[in-house]
Protein backbone atom coordinates (compact mmCIF):
# COMPACT_ATOMS: atom_id res chain seq x y z
CA UNK A 1 0.00 0.00 0.00
CA UNK A 2 1.45 3.16 -0.80
CA UNK A 3 2.07 6.44 1.41
CA UNK A 4 -0.71 8.23 -0.32
CA UNK A 5 -3.67 5.33 0.43
CA UNK A 6 -2.31 4.85 3.97
CA UNK A 7 -2.84 8.75 4.49
CA UNK A 8 -6.28 8.61 2.68
CA UNK A 9 -7.23 5.35 5.09
CA UNK A 10 -5.67 7.40 8.31
CA UNK A 11 -8.07 10.35 7.25
CA UNK A 12 -11.13 8.45 7.17
CA UNK A 13 -10.48 6.41 10.46
CA UNK A 14 -9.48 9.84 12.12
CA UNK A 15 -12.93 11.58 10.59
CA UNK A 16 -15.00 8.79 12.40
CA UNK A 17 -13.29 8.65 15.49
CA UNK A 18 -13.61 12.34 15.49
CA UNK A 19 -17.26 12.32 14.83
CA UNK A 20 -17.82 9.51 17.47
CA UNK A 21 -15.85 11.54 19.98
CA UNK A 22 -17.48 14.98 19.40
CA UNK A 23 -21.52 13.56 19.51
CA UNK A 24 -20.45 11.07 22.60
CA UNK A 25 -23.24 11.51 25.01
CA UNK A 26 -24.79 15.01 23.33
CA UNK A 27 -28.59 12.92 22.90
CA UNK A 28 -29.77 13.92 26.94
CA UNK A 29 -27.82 16.70 27.10
CA UNK A 30 -29.55 19.83 27.42
CA UNK A 31 -28.87 23.10 25.34
CA UNK A 32 -27.52 25.86 27.45
CA UNK A 33 -25.70 28.92 27.14
CA UNK A 34 -25.06 30.55 23.97
CA UNK A 35 -25.75 27.62 21.48
CA UNK A 36 -29.17 28.26 22.53
CA UNK A 37 -29.36 31.13 20.19
CA UNK A 38 -28.82 28.51 17.23
CA UNK A 39 -31.21 26.37 18.99
CA UNK A 40 -34.34 28.49 18.68
CA UNK A 41 -33.41 29.36 14.98
CA UNK A 42 -33.79 25.47 14.46
CA UNK A 43 -36.68 24.93 16.57
CA UNK A 44 -38.52 27.91 14.59
CA UNK A 45 -37.49 26.77 11.28
CA UNK A 46 -38.62 23.16 12.35
CA UNK A 47 -41.75 24.63 13.13
CA UNK A 48 -42.52 26.98 9.96
CA UNK A 49 -39.89 25.62 7.25
CA UNK A 50 -36.97 26.41 5.68
CA UNK A 51 -36.06 30.02 5.23
CA UNK A 52 -33.45 32.91 3.92
CA UNK A 53 -32.77 33.80 7.32
CA UNK A 54 -33.45 32.04 10.59
CA UNK A 55 -35.99 33.32 12.31
CA UNK A 56 -36.62 34.39 16.72
CA UNK A 57 -40.08 35.11 17.54
CA UNK A 58 -41.12 34.46 13.97
CA UNK A 59 -38.80 37.99 12.86
CA UNK A 60 -36.01 37.45 10.66
CA UNK A 61 -32.54 37.62 12.41
CA UNK A 62 -29.88 39.66 10.23
CA UNK A 63 -26.61 38.25 11.87
CA UNK A 64 -26.45 34.90 10.02
CA UNK A 65 -27.66 33.38 7.02
CA UNK A 66 -29.84 30.49 7.75
CA UNK A 67 -27.32 27.45 5.93
CA UNK A 68 -26.51 26.44 9.49
CA UNK A 69 -30.00 26.16 10.92
CA UNK A 70 -31.03 24.55 7.72
CA UNK A 71 -28.03 22.17 7.94
CA UNK A 72 -29.47 21.05 11.65
CA UNK A 73 -33.34 21.31 10.04
CA UNK A 74 -32.10 18.64 7.69
CA UNK A 75 -30.52 16.37 10.07
CA UNK A 76 -33.50 16.82 12.42
CA UNK A 77 -35.36 15.49 9.41
CA UNK A 78 -33.38 12.42 8.93
CA UNK A 79 -33.25 11.82 12.32
CA UNK A 80 -36.71 12.00 12.92
CA UNK A 81 -36.48 14.47 15.78
CA UNK A 82 -34.93 17.79 17.12
CA UNK A 83 -32.51 17.43 20.29
CA UNK A 84 -29.10 18.19 21.13
CA UNK A 85 -27.79 15.67 19.12
CA UNK A 86 -29.27 16.27 15.68
CA UNK A 87 -28.65 20.14 16.87
CA UNK A 88 -25.06 19.26 16.99
CA UNK A 89 -24.01 16.85 14.60
CA UNK A 90 -23.68 19.39 11.57
CA UNK A 91 -20.99 20.90 13.05
CA UNK A 92 -19.89 17.86 15.27
CA UNK A 93 -19.43 16.57 11.39
CA UNK A 94 -16.91 19.96 10.43
CA UNK A 95 -14.91 19.42 13.74
CA UNK A 96 -14.33 15.54 12.09
CA UNK A 97 -13.60 17.12 9.04
CA UNK A 98 -10.90 19.56 10.36
CA UNK A 99 -9.56 16.45 11.79
CA UNK A 100 -8.86 14.56 9.03
CA UNK A 101 -7.62 17.64 7.15
CA UNK A 102 -4.99 18.57 9.81
CA UNK A 103 -3.69 15.31 9.60
CA UNK A 104 -3.50 15.19 5.81
CA UNK A 105 -1.92 18.68 6.16
CA UNK A 106 1.14 17.37 8.80
CA UNK A 107 0.86 13.93 6.39
CA UNK A 108 2.31 15.85 3.26
CA UNK A 109 5.25 15.93 5.50
CA UNK A 110 5.59 12.64 7.45
CA UNK A 111 2.66 10.76 8.56
CA UNK A 112 3.96 10.50 12.56
CA UNK A 113 3.46 14.67 11.89
CA UNK A 114 -0.20 14.43 11.00
CA UNK A 115 -0.57 11.78 13.99
CA UNK A 116 0.26 14.25 16.31
CA UNK A 117 -1.20 17.49 14.55
CA UNK A 118 -4.71 15.18 14.68
CA UNK A 119 -3.31 14.51 18.96
CA UNK A 120 -2.71 18.44 19.23
CA UNK A 121 -6.02 19.36 18.20
CA UNK A 122 -8.12 17.09 20.30
CA UNK A 123 -5.72 18.88 23.12
CA UNK A 124 -6.72 22.31 21.76
CA UNK A 125 -9.74 23.51 24.60
CA UNK A 126 -11.73 25.98 22.27
CA UNK A 127 -11.87 23.21 20.00
CA UNK A 128 -12.55 20.74 21.65
CA UNK A 129 -15.35 22.48 23.28
CA UNK A 130 -16.83 23.66 19.74
CA UNK A 131 -16.60 20.82 18.59
CA UNK A 132 -19.69 19.22 20.33
CA UNK A 133 -21.70 22.53 20.30
CA UNK A 134 -23.21 24.43 17.46
CA UNK A 135 -20.45 26.16 16.02
CA UNK A 136 -20.62 28.16 13.11
CA UNK A 137 -16.91 28.99 13.61
CA UNK A 138 -16.25 25.42 12.66
CA UNK A 139 -17.69 25.75 9.49
CA UNK A 140 -14.95 28.15 9.05
CA UNK A 141 -12.45 26.13 10.62
CA UNK A 142 -12.80 23.28 8.51
CA UNK A 143 -12.76 25.21 4.99
CA UNK A 144 -9.91 26.96 5.89
CA UNK A 145 -8.07 23.82 6.71
CA UNK A 146 -8.83 21.92 3.68
CA UNK A 147 -8.00 24.89 1.32
CA UNK A 148 -4.96 25.34 2.95
CA UNK A 149 -4.49 21.24 2.43
CA UNK A 150 -5.28 21.55 -1.56
CA UNK A 151 -2.72 24.85 -1.81
CA UNK A 152 -0.02 23.59 0.14
CA UNK A 153 -0.41 20.19 -1.28
CA UNK A 154 -0.18 21.62 -5.14
CA UNK A 155 2.58 23.70 -4.16
CA UNK A 156 4.85 20.95 -2.25
CA UNK A 157 3.83 18.28 -5.31
CA UNK A 158 4.17 21.00 -8.25
CA UNK A 159 0.39 20.49 -9.18
CA UNK A 160 -2.11 22.82 -10.69
CA UNK A 161 -4.32 24.57 -8.23
CA UNK A 162 -7.47 22.65 -7.64
CA UNK A 163 -9.26 25.89 -8.19
CA UNK A 164 -12.84 24.65 -8.70
CA UNK A 165 -12.66 22.94 -5.09
CA UNK A 166 -11.01 25.79 -3.18
CA UNK A 167 -14.06 28.59 -5.12
CA UNK A 168 -16.72 26.27 -4.18
CA UNK A 169 -15.40 25.88 -0.53
CA UNK A 170 -15.28 29.47 -0.58
CA UNK A 171 -18.56 29.98 -1.38
CA UNK A 172 -19.98 27.45 1.46
CA UNK A 173 -18.24 29.58 4.15
CA UNK A 174 -19.38 32.62 3.14
CA UNK A 175 -23.10 30.69 2.77
CA UNK A 176 -22.80 29.27 6.78
CA UNK A 177 -20.61 32.50 8.19
CA UNK A 178 -21.16 35.60 5.69
CA UNK A 179 -17.80 37.96 4.85
CA UNK A 180 -16.17 36.95 7.24
CA UNK A 181 -16.16 32.89 6.41
CA UNK A 182 -14.39 34.51 2.78
CA UNK A 183 -12.12 36.62 4.74
CA UNK A 184 -10.54 34.15 7.08
CA UNK A 185 -9.56 31.55 4.39
CA UNK A 186 -8.20 34.17 2.04
CA UNK A 187 -5.98 36.13 4.08
CA UNK A 188 -4.63 32.37 4.81
CA UNK A 189 -4.12 31.57 1.41
CA UNK A 190 -2.67 35.34 0.88
CA UNK A 191 0.01 35.01 3.79
CA UNK A 192 0.77 31.02 2.29
CA UNK A 193 1.92 32.92 -1.27
CA UNK A 194 3.39 36.11 0.08
CA UNK A 195 6.09 33.89 2.01
CA UNK A 196 6.48 31.33 -0.37
CA UNK A 197 7.31 34.28 -3.12
CA UNK A 198 4.49 33.02 -5.69
CA UNK A 199 2.99 36.86 -6.92
CA UNK A 200 1.10 34.90 -9.50
CA UNK A 201 -0.65 32.81 -7.42
CA UNK A 202 -1.25 35.65 -5.11
CA UNK A 203 -2.85 37.90 -7.33
CA UNK A 204 -5.15 35.40 -8.63
CA UNK A 205 -6.52 34.16 -5.79
CA UNK A 206 -6.79 37.99 -4.08
CA UNK A 207 -8.73 39.08 -7.07
CA UNK A 208 -10.61 35.68 -6.76
CA UNK A 209 -11.83 35.67 -3.87
CA UNK A 210 -12.39 39.86 -4.07
CA UNK A 211 -14.81 38.93 -6.72
CA UNK A 212 -16.54 35.83 -5.16
CA UNK A 213 -17.09 38.23 -2.12
CA UNK A 214 -18.97 40.79 -3.87
CA UNK A 215 -21.06 38.57 -5.90
CA UNK A 216 -21.88 36.37 -2.46
CA UNK A 217 -22.64 39.62 -0.75
CA UNK A 218 -24.41 40.84 -3.36
CA UNK A 219 -26.97 37.75 -3.33
CA UNK A 220 -26.94 37.99 0.71
CA UNK A 221 -28.52 41.45 0.41
CA UNK A 222 -30.72 40.69 -2.25
CA UNK A 223 -31.88 37.25 -0.01
CA UNK A 224 -32.03 40.07 2.71
CA UNK A 225 -34.01 42.72 0.84
CA UNK A 226 -36.49 39.98 -0.41
CA UNK A 227 -37.28 38.71 2.95
CA UNK A 228 -37.63 41.90 5.16
CA UNK A 229 -37.35 44.86 2.84
CA UNK A 230 -34.78 47.41 2.29
CA UNK A 231 -34.68 47.66 6.45
CA UNK A 232 -33.62 44.51 7.08
CA UNK A 233 -31.15 44.35 4.09
CA UNK A 234 -29.73 47.62 6.18
CA UNK A 235 -29.50 45.27 9.20
CA UNK A 236 -27.70 42.47 7.49
CA UNK A 237 -25.24 45.25 6.11
CA UNK A 238 -24.91 46.51 9.46
CA UNK A 239 -24.89 43.14 11.41
CA UNK A 240 -22.26 41.43 8.78
CA UNK A 241 -20.10 44.58 8.09
CA UNK A 242 -20.09 48.07 9.36
CA UNK A 243 -21.47 46.73 12.94
CA UNK A 244 -17.81 45.31 13.40
CA UNK A 245 -15.81 47.60 12.47
CA UNK A 246 -17.64 50.17 15.02
CA UNK A 247 -15.35 52.06 17.85
CA UNK A 248 -17.02 51.10 21.15
CA UNK A 249 -16.68 49.18 24.34
CA UNK A 250 -15.13 46.71 23.12
CA UNK A 251 -11.79 44.54 23.96
CA UNK A 252 -8.98 45.90 23.33
CA UNK A 253 -6.31 45.01 20.52
CA UNK A 254 -4.38 42.70 22.39
CA UNK A 255 -7.27 40.85 23.06
CA UNK A 256 -6.69 37.78 21.29
CA UNK A 257 -2.89 37.09 21.95
CA UNK A 258 -3.66 37.28 25.78
CA UNK A 259 -6.96 35.14 26.22
CA UNK A 260 -5.84 32.91 23.70
CA UNK A 261 -3.30 31.75 26.62
CA UNK A 262 -6.36 30.00 28.35
CA UNK A 263 -8.88 29.69 25.70
CA UNK A 264 -6.79 27.69 23.33
CA UNK A 265 -4.54 25.62 25.79
CA UNK A 266 -2.77 23.64 25.66
CA UNK A 267 -1.54 24.03 21.71
CA UNK A 268 -1.06 28.30 22.01
CA UNK A 269 0.97 28.55 25.20
CA UNK A 270 3.11 25.76 23.43
CA UNK A 271 3.29 26.57 20.29
CA UNK A 272 4.68 30.15 20.88
CA UNK A 273 7.15 27.92 23.26
CA UNK A 274 7.96 26.03 20.16
CA UNK A 275 8.18 28.81 17.94
CA UNK A 276 10.68 30.82 20.13
CA UNK A 277 13.22 28.04 20.05
CA UNK A 278 12.72 28.21 16.11
CA UNK A 279 12.66 31.97 16.11
CA UNK A 280 16.60 32.47 14.14
CA UNK A 281 15.99 29.56 11.87
CA UNK A 282 12.55 30.95 10.75
CA UNK A 283 13.68 34.80 9.99
CA UNK A 284 16.92 33.72 8.60
CA UNK A 285 15.00 32.22 5.16
CA UNK A 286 15.89 28.59 6.22
CA UNK A 287 15.18 26.86 3.43
CA UNK A 288 14.72 23.63 5.64
CA UNK A 289 11.11 21.67 4.39
CA UNK A 290 10.33 21.55 8.52
CA UNK A 291 11.26 25.05 8.81
CA UNK A 292 9.34 26.23 5.62
CA UNK A 293 6.24 24.36 7.02
CA UNK A 294 6.53 26.37 10.35
CA UNK A 295 6.81 29.34 8.39
CA UNK A 296 3.51 28.97 6.74
CA UNK A 297 2.05 27.48 9.67
CA UNK A 298 2.90 30.83 12.14
CA UNK A 299 1.94 33.37 8.99
CA UNK A 300 -1.77 31.14 9.01
CA UNK A 301 -1.90 31.98 12.97
CA UNK A 302 -0.99 35.40 12.48
CA UNK A 303 -2.76 36.62 9.83
CA UNK A 304 -5.70 35.59 11.44
CA UNK A 305 -5.41 36.78 14.75
CA UNK A 306 -3.90 40.47 13.63
CA UNK A 307 -6.33 40.78 10.93
CA UNK A 308 -9.23 39.59 13.54
CA UNK A 309 -7.85 42.50 16.08
CA UNK A 310 -8.50 45.02 14.03
CA UNK A 311 -12.59 44.75 14.26
CA UNK A 312 -14.14 46.32 17.51
CA UNK A 313 -16.46 43.14 17.78
CA UNK A 314 -13.71 40.65 19.06
CA UNK A 315 -14.62 37.21 20.51
CA UNK A 316 -12.39 34.35 21.22
CA UNK A 317 -14.62 32.16 19.29
CA UNK A 318 -13.91 33.96 15.80
CA UNK A 319 -10.39 32.46 15.35
CA UNK A 320 -11.45 29.18 15.57
CA UNK A 321 -9.56 28.55 12.56
CA UNK A 322 -6.13 28.72 14.16
CA UNK A 323 -6.30 25.47 15.41
CA UNK A 324 -5.25 23.42 12.95
CA UNK A 325 -1.98 25.21 12.60
CA UNK A 326 -1.29 25.68 16.16
CA UNK A 327 -1.77 21.99 16.13
CA UNK A 328 0.83 21.46 13.47
CA UNK A 329 3.24 23.86 14.97
CA UNK A 330 3.28 22.00 18.69
CA UNK A 331 4.08 18.62 16.31
CA UNK A 332 6.76 19.74 15.54
CA UNK A 333 7.99 19.68 18.86
CA UNK A 334 7.67 15.39 19.23
CA UNK A 335 9.33 15.23 15.44
CA UNK A 336 12.62 17.41 16.34
CA UNK A 337 15.51 15.77 17.48
CA UNK A 338 17.53 18.78 18.55
CA UNK A 339 19.33 19.56 21.57
CA UNK A 340 19.40 22.45 23.73
CA UNK A 341 16.10 24.46 24.39
CA UNK A 342 13.27 22.49 22.18
CA UNK A 343 14.97 19.23 23.63
CA UNK A 344 14.38 20.07 27.36
CA UNK A 345 10.87 21.64 26.31
CA UNK A 346 9.88 18.34 24.91
CA UNK A 347 11.34 16.61 27.84
CA UNK A 348 9.00 18.65 30.20
CA UNK A 349 5.94 18.23 27.70
CA UNK A 350 6.42 14.68 27.92
CA UNK A 351 7.07 14.86 31.85
CA UNK A 352 3.15 16.69 31.78
CA UNK A 353 1.56 13.77 29.69
CA UNK A 354 3.19 11.27 32.31
CA UNK A 355 1.79 12.86 34.79
CA UNK A 356 -1.41 14.05 33.36
CA UNK A 357 -3.74 10.93 35.01
CA UNK A 358 -2.12 11.85 38.36
CA UNK A 359 -3.30 15.73 38.22
CA UNK A 360 -6.87 14.24 36.95
CA UNK A 361 -6.97 12.42 40.33
CA UNK A 362 -5.64 15.11 42.48
CA UNK A 363 -8.75 17.57 40.21
CA UNK A 364 -10.99 14.69 41.21
CA UNK A 365 -10.40 14.31 44.68
CA UNK A 366 -10.61 18.41 45.48
CA UNK A 367 -14.44 18.17 43.52
CA UNK A 368 -14.99 15.21 45.14
CA UNK A 369 -14.23 17.59 48.80
CA UNK A 370 -16.80 20.34 47.31
CA UNK A 371 -19.21 17.86 46.40
CA UNK A 372 -19.32 18.36 42.76
CA UNK A 373 -22.04 15.77 41.22
CA UNK A 374 -19.41 13.37 39.25
CA UNK A 375 -18.95 9.57 38.21
CA UNK A 376 -15.66 9.60 40.52
CA UNK A 377 -15.83 5.50 40.41
CA UNK A 378 -15.94 5.26 37.08
CA UNK A 379 -13.27 8.11 36.56
CA UNK A 380 -10.91 7.33 38.78
CA UNK A 381 -10.39 3.89 37.58
CA UNK A 382 -9.85 4.77 34.05
CA UNK A 383 -7.15 8.05 35.06
CA UNK A 384 -5.51 4.69 37.62
CA UNK A 385 -5.43 2.50 34.63
CA UNK A 386 -4.08 4.92 32.34
CA UNK A 387 -1.33 5.98 35.04
CA UNK A 388 -0.38 2.25 35.48
CA UNK A 389 -0.10 1.40 31.85
CA UNK A 390 1.60 4.98 30.87
CA UNK A 391 4.27 3.79 33.82
CA UNK A 392 4.46 -0.15 32.31
CA UNK A 393 4.86 1.40 28.41
CA UNK A 394 6.86 4.03 29.04
CA UNK A 395 6.34 4.86 25.16
CA UNK A 396 6.06 7.95 24.38
CA UNK A 397 4.30 7.37 21.30
CA UNK A 398 1.72 5.74 23.46
CA UNK A 399 2.19 8.35 26.28
CA UNK A 400 1.24 10.79 23.77
CA UNK A 401 -2.01 9.72 22.68
CA UNK A 402 -3.35 8.41 26.26
CA UNK A 403 -3.24 11.95 27.26
CA UNK A 404 -5.00 12.93 24.19
CA UNK A 405 -7.77 10.32 25.49
CA UNK A 406 -7.58 11.61 29.03
CA UNK A 407 -7.69 14.67 28.45
CA UNK A 408 -11.02 14.17 26.12
CA UNK A 409 -12.38 12.41 28.75
CA UNK A 410 -11.32 14.73 31.71
CA UNK A 411 -13.03 17.38 29.34
CA UNK A 412 -16.51 15.84 28.91
CA UNK A 413 -17.00 14.15 31.90
CA UNK A 414 -15.99 16.45 34.06
CA UNK A 415 -15.21 20.23 32.63
CA UNK A 416 -18.61 19.92 30.44
CA UNK A 417 -20.36 18.05 33.34
CA UNK A 418 -19.81 20.82 35.66
CA UNK A 419 -20.69 23.14 33.04
CA UNK A 420 -23.75 21.73 32.15
CA UNK A 421 -24.53 21.58 36.09
CA UNK A 422 -23.83 25.23 36.90
CA UNK A 423 -25.87 26.35 33.49
CA UNK A 424 -29.21 23.71 34.18
CA UNK A 425 -32.47 25.24 32.54
CA UNK A 426 -34.52 22.85 31.60
CA UNK A 427 -36.19 21.39 34.43
CA UNK A 428 -36.72 25.10 36.08
CA UNK A 429 -38.42 25.84 32.53
CA UNK A 430 -41.00 23.03 32.27
CA UNK A 431 -41.83 23.28 35.91
CA UNK A 432 -42.70 27.07 35.37
CA UNK A 433 -44.53 26.27 32.14
CA UNK A 434 -46.44 22.88 33.99
CA UNK A 435 -47.99 25.67 36.31
CA UNK A 436 -48.77 28.24 33.39
CA UNK A 437 -50.30 25.79 31.37
CA UNK A 438 -52.43 24.98 34.49
CA UNK A 439 -53.57 28.76 34.95
CA UNK A 440 -53.95 29.74 30.81
CA UNK A 441 -51.33 32.34 31.79
CA UNK A 442 -49.11 34.94 29.30
CA UNK A 443 -45.67 34.98 29.62
CA UNK A 444 -44.11 38.09 30.37
CA UNK A 445 -40.62 39.42 30.35
CA UNK A 446 -39.79 42.40 32.57
CA UNK A 447 -37.05 44.91 31.50
CA UNK A 448 -35.58 41.82 29.40
CA UNK A 449 -34.17 42.13 25.88
CA UNK A 450 -34.95 39.51 23.15
CA UNK A 451 -31.75 37.95 23.34
CA UNK A 452 -30.32 36.15 26.72
CA UNK A 453 -32.29 34.74 29.46
CA UNK A 454 -35.22 34.65 27.31
CA UNK A 455 -33.63 32.66 24.27
CA UNK A 456 -32.59 30.24 26.81
CA UNK A 457 -36.34 29.79 28.25
CA UNK A 458 -37.79 29.76 25.03
CA UNK A 459 -34.96 26.95 24.02
CA UNK A 460 -35.75 24.85 26.57
CA UNK A 461 -39.84 25.63 26.10
CA UNK A 462 -41.80 22.34 24.62
CA UNK A 463 -44.10 24.78 22.36
CA UNK A 464 -43.67 27.89 20.69
CA UNK A 465 -44.93 31.06 22.76
CA UNK A 466 -44.83 34.77 21.94
CA UNK A 467 -43.55 36.27 24.88
CA UNK A 468 -44.96 39.93 25.84
CA UNK A 469 -42.10 42.50 27.01
CA UNK A 470 -42.81 45.45 29.27
CA UNK A 471 -40.64 48.45 30.80
CA UNK A 472 -43.28 49.25 33.25
CA UNK A 473 -45.44 47.39 35.47
CA UNK A 474 -48.90 49.13 34.67
CA UNK A 475 -48.32 47.20 31.10
CA UNK A 476 -49.56 44.15 32.55
CA UNK A 477 -52.58 42.83 31.31
CA UNK A 478 -55.66 41.96 33.15
CA UNK A 479 -55.52 38.60 32.36
CA UNK A 480 -53.98 36.10 34.24
CA UNK A 481 -49.59 36.33 33.65
CA UNK A 482 -46.54 34.64 34.44
CA UNK A 483 -43.65 37.83 34.52
CA UNK A 484 -40.26 36.39 34.88
CA UNK A 485 -37.02 39.04 35.30
CA UNK A 486 -33.65 38.73 37.24
CA UNK A 487 -33.58 39.08 40.56
CA UNK A 488 -31.93 42.36 40.08
CA UNK A 489 -34.76 43.96 38.52
CA UNK A 490 -37.48 42.55 41.23
CA UNK A 491 -35.56 44.13 43.73
CA UNK A 492 -35.07 47.52 42.14
CA UNK A 493 -38.75 47.70 41.97
CA UNK A 494 -40.61 49.83 44.55
CA UNK A 495 -41.99 48.32 48.04
CA UNK A 496 -45.15 49.16 46.86
CA UNK A 497 -45.17 47.89 43.06
CA UNK A 498 -43.52 44.72 45.03
CA UNK A 499 -46.77 44.85 47.27
CA UNK A 500 -49.22 44.19 44.86
CA UNK A 501 -47.12 40.81 43.46
CA UNK A 502 -47.11 37.90 44.38
CA UNK A 503 -43.33 35.68 43.70
CA UNK A 504 -44.31 32.38 42.97
CA UNK A 505 -40.54 30.94 42.80
CA UNK A 506 -36.96 31.99 42.11
CA UNK A 507 -34.12 30.17 40.37
CA UNK A 508 -31.85 30.57 37.25
CA UNK A 509 -31.64 30.39 33.74
CA UNK A 510 -28.46 29.73 33.13
CA UNK A 511 -26.33 31.64 35.16
CA UNK A 512 -28.86 34.26 36.24
CA UNK A 513 -31.05 34.46 38.77
CA UNK A 514 -34.85 34.99 38.10
CA UNK A 515 -37.68 35.83 40.02
CA UNK A 516 -41.53 34.71 38.31
CA UNK A 517 -44.07 36.32 39.91
CA UNK A 518 -47.63 37.21 39.28
CA UNK A 519 -50.16 40.59 39.90
CA UNK A 520 -51.61 39.73 43.13
CA UNK A 521 -55.15 39.42 43.75
CA UNK A 522 -57.22 40.34 46.35
CA UNK A 523 -57.21 36.48 47.73
CA UNK A 524 -53.95 35.10 47.08
CA UNK A 525 -54.77 32.19 45.10
CA UNK A 526 -54.25 28.85 47.43
CA UNK A 527 -52.89 26.65 44.36
CA UNK A 528 -50.24 29.04 43.71
CA UNK A 529 -49.15 29.70 47.21
CA UNK A 530 -49.00 25.93 47.85
CA UNK A 531 -47.05 25.31 44.92
CA UNK A 532 -43.18 25.66 46.00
Amino acid sequence: MTTHHRAKLDAIFIFFCGLIFFTLGLRHQEIIGFESRFYLFALEMWRHGLSWFPTTYQTPYPDYPATATVLIYLTAKLFGTLDKLTAVFPSAMAAAFTLSATYLIGALQERRWGWYGAGFLILTLAFLTAARTISLDMYVTAFTAWIFYFIYKAKQQAKTLPWLSILSLLIMSFAVRGPIGIVIPTGVMCVFYLLEKDWKSLVLISFSSLLILLLCTGILLNAAYHTGGSHFMQDVLRMEVSGRMQENRTPPHYFYFVESIGAYAVTYPLAILTLLGTLLPLIKNNTSPRIQFLRVLSGWVLVIMVGLSIPADKKIRYILPIAPAMALICSYLLMSVQNGYLHWLKKIFYLLCWIFPLLALGVLSVLYQKKIELNYGVLAAFFIVVQMAMLVSRNKDACFFLTVLSFFLANIFIVEKINLLSNQTRSFVQNIENMREKQHAKLIFYREGKDGLVIKYLANMQHEENPLFITDMHEIPAKPAFIITTEENFNALSHEVRQSLQAITMGKIGHDPVVVFVKRINKPAAHLQGAF
